[in-house]
Protein backbone atom coordinates (compact mmCIF):
# COMPACT_ATOMS: atom_id res chain seq x y z
CA UNK A 1 0.00 0.00 0.00
CA UNK A 2 1.58 3.33 -1.02
CA UNK A 3 1.98 5.93 1.71
CA UNK A 4 3.12 9.53 1.94
CA UNK A 5 4.76 10.92 5.08
CA UNK A 6 4.47 14.69 5.05
CA UNK A 7 7.70 15.74 6.76
CA UNK A 8 7.32 19.44 5.99
CA UNK A 9 4.24 21.13 4.54
CA UNK A 10 5.20 24.78 4.90
CA UNK A 11 5.84 27.40 2.24
CA UNK A 12 9.02 29.42 1.89
CA UNK A 13 7.74 31.79 4.58
CA UNK A 14 9.46 30.98 7.91
CA UNK A 15 7.06 29.49 10.41
CA UNK A 16 7.28 28.20 13.95
CA UNK A 17 4.60 25.62 13.16
CA UNK A 18 5.52 24.16 9.76
CA UNK A 19 8.78 22.92 8.28
CA UNK A 20 9.94 23.41 4.71
CA UNK A 21 8.84 21.18 1.82
CA UNK A 22 9.66 17.49 2.09
CA UNK A 23 7.60 14.31 1.67
CA UNK A 24 8.53 10.64 1.82
CA UNK A 25 6.68 8.46 -0.66
CA UNK A 26 6.89 4.73 0.06
CA UNK A 27 5.73 2.76 -2.95
CA UNK A 28 6.38 -0.76 -4.23
CA UNK A 29 9.13 -1.24 -1.67
CA UNK A 30 10.95 1.97 -2.62
CA UNK A 31 11.54 5.02 -0.41
CA UNK A 32 11.44 8.26 -2.41
CA UNK A 33 12.12 11.63 -0.78
CA UNK A 34 10.28 14.33 -2.71
CA UNK A 35 12.17 17.58 -2.06
CA UNK A 36 14.47 18.04 0.91
CA UNK A 37 13.60 21.21 2.77
CA UNK A 38 15.15 21.43 6.20
CA UNK A 39 15.04 19.90 8.77
CA UNK A 40 14.25 16.69 6.87
CA UNK A 41 17.23 14.80 8.30
CA UNK A 42 15.89 15.14 11.87
CA UNK A 43 12.37 14.23 10.83
CA UNK A 44 13.58 11.11 9.04
CA UNK A 45 15.79 10.11 11.97
CA UNK A 46 12.83 10.48 14.32
CA UNK A 47 11.18 7.70 12.31
CA UNK A 48 14.11 5.28 12.72
CA UNK A 49 16.51 4.18 10.00
CA UNK A 50 14.81 5.87 7.05
CA UNK A 51 17.92 7.93 6.28
CA UNK A 52 19.65 4.71 5.31
CA UNK A 53 16.66 3.34 3.42
CA UNK A 54 15.94 6.19 0.99
CA UNK A 55 16.45 5.01 -2.60
CA UNK A 56 16.24 8.38 -4.34
CA UNK A 57 15.80 12.08 -3.66
CA UNK A 58 13.55 13.86 -6.17
CA UNK A 59 14.20 17.62 -6.23
CA UNK A 60 11.59 19.74 -8.00
CA UNK A 61 13.60 22.99 -8.14
CA UNK A 62 16.37 24.94 -6.47
CA UNK A 63 14.61 27.25 -4.03
CA UNK A 64 16.11 26.90 -0.57
CA UNK A 65 12.87 25.68 1.04
CA UNK A 66 13.09 22.63 -1.25
CA UNK A 67 16.83 21.84 -1.12
CA UNK A 68 18.17 23.38 2.10
CA UNK A 69 18.23 20.05 3.93
CA UNK A 70 20.36 18.15 1.41
CA UNK A 71 23.84 18.66 2.99
CA UNK A 72 22.66 17.71 6.50
CA UNK A 73 20.86 14.68 5.09
CA UNK A 74 24.03 13.49 3.35
CA UNK A 75 26.10 14.11 6.47
CA UNK A 76 23.55 12.19 8.54
CA UNK A 77 23.68 9.26 6.13
CA UNK A 78 27.47 9.23 6.41
CA UNK A 79 27.42 9.32 10.21
CA UNK A 80 24.89 6.48 10.30
CA UNK A 81 27.27 4.49 8.05
CA UNK A 82 24.87 4.16 5.18
CA UNK A 83 26.13 1.76 2.48
CA UNK A 84 23.24 1.77 0.02
CA UNK A 85 23.78 3.91 -3.11
CA UNK A 86 21.73 7.11 -3.27
CA UNK A 87 20.43 8.73 -6.45
CA UNK A 88 19.55 12.43 -6.56
CA UNK A 89 17.34 13.58 -9.43
CA UNK A 90 17.27 17.34 -9.96
CA UNK A 91 17.42 20.14 -12.54
CA UNK A 92 20.64 20.08 -14.56
CA UNK A 93 21.77 23.58 -13.57
CA UNK A 94 21.69 22.65 -9.88
CA UNK A 95 24.16 19.78 -10.00
CA UNK A 96 27.46 21.69 -10.12
CA UNK A 97 26.60 24.36 -7.50
CA UNK A 98 25.01 21.85 -5.14
CA UNK A 99 28.08 19.61 -5.29
CA UNK A 100 30.27 22.66 -4.71
CA UNK A 101 28.15 23.69 -1.71
CA UNK A 102 28.50 20.23 -0.18
CA UNK A 103 32.28 20.34 -0.61
CA UNK A 104 32.41 23.88 0.83
CA UNK A 105 30.82 22.43 3.98
CA UNK A 106 33.81 20.07 4.35
CA UNK A 107 31.90 17.05 3.07
CA UNK A 108 33.40 14.96 0.30
CA UNK A 109 31.48 12.53 -1.84
CA UNK A 110 34.45 10.20 -1.67
CA UNK A 111 34.20 10.12 2.12
CA UNK A 112 30.49 9.42 2.44
CA UNK A 113 30.92 5.64 2.45
CA UNK A 114 28.16 5.18 -0.12
CA UNK A 115 27.96 6.04 -3.80
CA UNK A 116 26.12 9.22 -4.71
CA UNK A 117 24.66 9.46 -8.22
CA UNK A 118 23.48 12.75 -9.73
CA UNK A 119 20.90 12.57 -12.50
CA UNK A 120 19.38 15.52 -14.35
CA UNK A 121 15.69 15.70 -15.17
CA UNK A 122 14.62 15.73 -18.81
CA UNK A 123 11.13 17.16 -19.14
CA UNK A 124 8.59 14.61 -20.30
CA UNK A 125 11.06 11.72 -20.22
CA UNK A 126 10.44 9.11 -17.50
CA UNK A 127 13.24 7.87 -15.26
CA UNK A 128 13.11 4.20 -14.30
CA UNK A 129 13.68 3.77 -10.57
CA UNK A 130 13.40 -0.01 -10.68
CA UNK A 131 10.70 -2.20 -9.23
CA UNK A 132 8.27 -1.03 -11.90
CA UNK A 133 8.40 2.60 -10.69
CA UNK A 134 8.91 5.54 -13.00
CA UNK A 135 9.12 9.27 -12.37
CA UNK A 136 8.37 11.77 -15.12
CA UNK A 137 9.28 15.44 -14.64
CA UNK A 138 7.06 18.09 -16.24
CA UNK A 139 8.67 21.50 -16.73
CA UNK A 140 6.73 24.44 -15.31
CA UNK A 141 7.24 28.22 -15.27
CA UNK A 142 7.57 28.83 -11.54
CA UNK A 143 11.18 30.02 -11.65
CA UNK A 144 10.80 31.88 -14.92
CA UNK A 145 8.12 34.11 -13.47
CA UNK A 146 9.80 34.31 -10.07
CA UNK A 147 12.96 35.79 -11.55
CA UNK A 148 11.43 38.20 -14.05
CA UNK A 149 11.11 40.77 -11.28
CA UNK A 150 14.48 40.04 -9.68
CA UNK A 151 16.85 42.95 -10.13
CA UNK A 152 20.14 42.02 -11.74
CA UNK A 153 19.12 38.44 -12.56
CA UNK A 154 20.72 37.02 -15.71
CA UNK A 155 17.75 36.13 -17.94
CA UNK A 156 19.93 33.73 -19.95
CA UNK A 157 20.65 31.60 -16.89
CA UNK A 158 18.79 28.25 -16.83
CA UNK A 159 16.13 28.13 -14.14
CA UNK A 160 14.14 24.95 -14.37
CA UNK A 161 11.30 23.90 -12.10
CA UNK A 162 9.40 20.63 -12.41
CA UNK A 163 6.22 18.93 -11.34
CA UNK A 164 6.75 15.22 -10.70
CA UNK A 165 4.62 12.27 -11.76
CA UNK A 166 5.27 8.96 -9.98
CA UNK A 167 3.76 5.78 -11.42
CA UNK A 168 3.91 2.25 -10.03
CA UNK A 169 1.56 -0.26 -11.62
CA UNK A 170 -1.94 1.21 -11.45
CA UNK A 171 -0.99 3.81 -8.84
CA UNK A 172 -0.30 7.36 -9.99
CA UNK A 173 0.75 10.28 -7.80
CA UNK A 174 1.40 13.87 -8.88
CA UNK A 175 3.54 16.33 -6.90
CA UNK A 176 3.02 19.84 -8.22
CA UNK A 177 6.20 21.37 -6.83
CA UNK A 178 5.86 25.14 -7.05
CA UNK A 179 3.93 26.52 -10.03
CA UNK A 180 3.29 29.86 -11.69
CA UNK A 181 -0.44 29.15 -11.98
CA UNK A 182 -2.91 26.33 -11.34
CA UNK A 183 -3.42 25.93 -15.10
CA UNK A 184 0.02 24.29 -15.35
CA UNK A 185 -1.53 21.21 -13.77
CA UNK A 186 -3.99 20.69 -16.61
CA UNK A 187 -1.79 18.68 -19.04
CA UNK A 188 -1.05 16.17 -16.26
CA UNK A 189 -4.66 15.63 -15.22
CA UNK A 190 -6.02 13.87 -18.29
CA UNK A 191 -5.31 10.42 -16.82
CA UNK A 192 -6.69 8.89 -13.60
CA UNK A 193 -4.71 10.14 -10.62
CA UNK A 194 -4.82 8.49 -7.20
CA UNK A 195 -3.42 11.50 -5.35
CA UNK A 196 -2.46 15.03 -6.29
CA UNK A 197 -0.17 16.77 -3.82
CA UNK A 198 -0.26 20.42 -4.75
CA UNK A 199 0.97 23.71 -3.42
CA UNK A 200 -1.42 26.55 -2.72
CA UNK A 201 0.84 29.60 -2.40
CA UNK A 202 1.01 31.00 -5.92
CA UNK A 203 -2.67 30.85 -6.87
CA UNK A 204 -6.04 30.77 -5.16
CA UNK A 205 -8.27 27.89 -4.07
CA UNK A 206 -10.87 29.07 -6.59
CA UNK A 207 -8.33 28.91 -9.43
CA UNK A 208 -7.32 25.40 -8.36
CA UNK A 209 -10.96 24.30 -8.26
CA UNK A 210 -11.51 25.67 -11.77
CA UNK A 211 -8.67 23.47 -13.04
CA UNK A 212 -9.58 20.31 -11.11
CA UNK A 213 -13.31 20.31 -11.84
CA UNK A 214 -14.19 17.24 -13.86
CA UNK A 215 -10.68 15.76 -13.81
CA UNK A 216 -10.08 12.11 -12.80
CA UNK A 217 -8.39 12.93 -9.48
CA UNK A 218 -9.26 10.67 -6.54
CA UNK A 219 -7.59 12.44 -3.59
CA UNK A 220 -6.23 15.96 -3.13
CA UNK A 221 -3.55 16.96 -0.61
CA UNK A 222 -2.89 20.68 -0.08
CA UNK A 223 0.59 21.70 1.09
CA UNK A 224 2.95 24.70 0.83
CA UNK A 225 0.05 26.97 1.77
CA UNK A 226 0.07 30.75 1.68
CA UNK A 227 -0.14 32.37 5.10
CA UNK A 228 -3.80 33.20 4.48
CA UNK A 229 -4.72 29.57 3.88
CA UNK A 230 -2.35 28.21 6.54
CA UNK A 231 -4.18 30.26 9.16
CA UNK A 232 -7.55 28.72 8.21
CA UNK A 233 -6.81 25.14 7.23
CA UNK A 234 -10.22 23.76 8.16
CA UNK A 235 -11.95 26.53 6.23
CA UNK A 236 -9.76 25.80 3.20
CA UNK A 237 -10.64 22.13 3.27
CA UNK A 238 -14.35 22.82 3.61
CA UNK A 239 -14.23 25.27 0.71
CA UNK A 240 -12.56 22.84 -1.68
CA UNK A 241 -14.85 20.01 -0.61
CA UNK A 242 -17.73 22.26 -1.55
CA UNK A 243 -16.19 23.38 -4.86
CA UNK A 244 -15.04 19.86 -5.83
CA UNK A 245 -17.76 17.41 -4.73
CA UNK A 246 -16.52 14.76 -7.17
CA UNK A 247 -13.27 14.22 -5.20
CA UNK A 248 -13.21 11.35 -2.74
CA UNK A 249 -10.92 13.16 -0.30
CA UNK A 250 -9.62 16.67 0.27
CA UNK A 251 -6.83 16.74 2.84
CA UNK A 252 -4.69 19.46 4.40
CA UNK A 253 -2.01 17.32 6.07
CA UNK A 254 -0.07 18.48 9.08
CA UNK A 255 3.69 18.11 9.42
CA UNK A 256 4.39 14.53 10.47
CA UNK A 257 1.10 13.14 9.15
CA UNK A 258 1.19 9.83 7.25
CA UNK A 259 -1.48 9.00 4.69
CA UNK A 260 -2.04 5.57 3.15
CA UNK A 261 -3.50 5.16 -0.32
Amino acid sequence: MPSISFLGTGSGFPSGERFFSSSLLIIAGKHLLVDAGEPCVHLLRYRGDLICEIDAILISHGHVDHVGGVPALLQGAMMLERKKPLVIYLPQEMITPLRAWIRALYLTEEGFGFSLVWRAWNSGLPSDLGGGISVTPHLNSHLKFSYQALSGFDATRPCQSFSLEVVAGDFRALFSGDLSSASELMPMLTRPTDVLVTELSHFSADQLADVLGGTPVHSLCLVHLSEEYANDRSGLREKLERLLPSLNDVMVPEDGEVLDF
